[in-house]
């Protein structure tokens, strides 16, 4: 089957590394207080100016450099790294590879958004704000769950089931 839009199958592992490492990088700073492995920043010179707005202390203003964190690098990696592994073709793409990953990325779609809708009824302060910055990672992470389960674990419980009824 001709797949449009996908990444080659060599990129899967690459993008799983990066998942392993940010994981690893988000919980060594969880538990240490935000104290990263390498503590490390990048200033990106941009091409332009931009004297955005500026409400009182929430300002948007791009100053011609572009600063990025650790925290900022390691959710873009993560960023990267999903997308990565949910969009690279696997060994044998079929028809029903194809229909299995589009399911599980509407499930990711919808799941997000209850789980959202949940905690806009149910979360407040600070934590809320935490909730939302793991809010860009849940579609990604469900859809990679679902379409691993779908296509790994469920068709193995299957089989097993069929050969105790036999």
């Amino acid at each position: 089957m001709k797949t449009k839009n996908l990444l080659s199958n060599a990129w899967r592992p690459f993008g799983w590394v990066l998942i392993i490492i940010v994981i690893l990088m988000h919980l060594w700073g969880v538990f240490m207080g935000e104290q990263y492995p390498l503590n490390f920043g990048i200033e990106i010179p941009l091409p332009f100016n931009f004297g955005g707005f500026d409400l009182s202390e929430n300002h948007f203003i791009i100053q011609g450099k572009l600063h990025l964190q650790a925290l900022e690098i390691i959710s873009l990696l993560m960023i990267a790294g999903l997308m990565i592994v949910g969009f690279s073709r696997l060994k044998i793409e079929d028809e029903r590879v194809a229909q299995i990953r589009l399911e599980s990325l509407q499930w990711g779609i919808y799941a997000n958004y209850l789980i959202l809708a949940l905690c806009i009824l149910l979360v407040y302060g600070g934590a809320f704000f935490m909730i939302m910055t793991y809010a860009m990672f849940t579609p990604l992470l469900i859809f990679l769950l679902r379409f691993y389960w779908l296509l790994l674990i469920a068709p193995a419980i299957e089989a097993n089931r069929e050969r105790n009824l036999a």
